[in-house]
């Protein structure tokens, strides 16, 4: 588990952030994002088959990325 206290992302921008170079309202406004790493999180998941999602409300954002469970490997 990972948590920060950010200032979360707006919830309207919320089908944007995995778009490479997307820094929504907050980016802008701090001139710190880049706009990249959600997009890197979005193809390294895909790419190692895991499940990215994310949701907003009231300022607080939650990042929760899935790792599959291969179960020969729990069961030893």
């Amino acid at each position: 588990l990972i948590l920060d206290n950010g200032i979360g992302i707006d919830e309207n921008e919320i089908e944007r952030v995995f778009d490479k170079g997307f820094t929504g309202t907050n980016g802008r406004n701090h001139h710190k994002s880049t706009g990249i790493g959600l997009y890197l999180c979005k193809k390294l998941c895909k790419r190692l088959n895991h499940e990215i999602k994310i949701a907003s409300k009231n300022g607080q954002t939650i990042v929760t990325i899935i790792f599959p469970c291969n179960s020969y490997l729990t069961l030893q």
